[in-house]
């Protein structure tokens, strides 16, 4: 068995990135989703379990930062997906709710989601998906 170039790390985790990025976008375009971004998958999600949450909590949530967050809220109301609502006891607080065109997305997100965990894990068994998780956790831990 030949040693593993450990020094391609960086490298191999962005090719992971980009193939799950395109599987994404392939699996909404074929079902006529195209104007959203694989970066409006973690935003939809937490909008799904929550379905109203304040601006702040969803950066947090999804560890982006206000300027980014503002930006992919905004295509996501042009699209009709959210609303954003300001608060009614305190106008400066931001809300952002899924509009009913969102919601009905949730099962079409679940779909490719599970398509893409099938396909992440197929060909390696249970030990070895935990064995990639608690790695992959010890790495993210070291820039965390």
């Amino acid at each position: 068995m030949r040693a593993m170039d450990t020094g391609r790390i960086a490298a191999l985790i962005g090719d992971v990135r980009a193939g799950i990025n395109d599987f994404l976008v392939r699996e909404l375009k074929r079902r006529g989703i195209e104007d959203l971004a694989p970066s409006h998958g973690a935003i939809m999600a937490h909008l799904f379990a929550n379905r109203e949450v304040r601006m702040k909590d969803l950066a947090k949530a999804v560890r982006r930062d206000k300027s980014t967050i503002t930006a992919l809220v905004g295509k996501l109301v042009r699209g009709g997906y959210v609303r954003r609502e300001n608060g009614l006891e305190d106008q400066r607080t931001v809300y952002v709710r899924l509009t009913r065109k969102g919601e009905d997305l949730e099962s079409v997100f679940r779909e490719i989601s599970d398509e893409l965990l099938r396909r992440t894990w197929r060909g390696i068994d249970r030990t070895e998906q935990e064995e990639v998780m608690r790695l992959l956790q010890k790495i993210g831990a070291n820039f965390g």
